[in-house]
């Protein structure tokens, strides 16, 4: 099972996966192969799931 926390989104195809495979961390994605990602994270103080930045 994964949480939030481990989610990227690609900004270019909206691809989501995981941003670890085994020990190895994914800098693109593995769809298109953009880098231009966004990090999944939970807002506490809403039931809201927002989109950060990762630069």
């Amino acid at each position: 099972m994964t949480t939030l926390s481990e989610l990227r989104v690609c900004k270019l195809c909206g691809n989501v996966f995981s941003k670890k495979a085994g020990v190895a961390i994914i800098s693109s994605c593995p769809q298109c192969h953009g880098t231009s990602l966004e990090l999944i994270t939970l807002n506490e103080n809403s039931d809201e799931v927002y989109l950060d930045e990762l630069d």
